[in-house]
């Protein structure tokens, strides 16, 4: 599992990747049923599915990444970072 959660880590900051999962989900999922459905539809169901996989994302990441999103072990890498510099 940690395989696949590794996949999905992007060295960017966490907000930003929790956006870009809600959009990719949303579009995913909304512009089908925009089709189908019609645009209720697509921000209801598209909505629901964005947020459900932007906090699925948020659980993974903390489960198997704890360490990046603590303080202090960021600021500790950062500054053994800097020494060997």
């Amino acid at each position: 599992m940690s395989g696949i959660a590794s996949l999905f880590t992007v060295p960017l900051p966490l907000p930003v990747m929790v956006a870009l999962v809600f959009v990719v989900a949303y579009l995913l999922v909304g512009i089908p049923l925009h089709f189908l459905a019609g645009a209720e539809a697509r921000d209801i169901w598209g909505a629901w599915a964005g947020l459900f996989a932007g906090l699925i994302y948020i659980v993974v990441f903390i489960d198997f990444y704890p360490e990046a999103h603590d303080v202090t072990t960021h600021q500790t890498a950062v500054a053994q970072q800097a020494q060997e510099q």
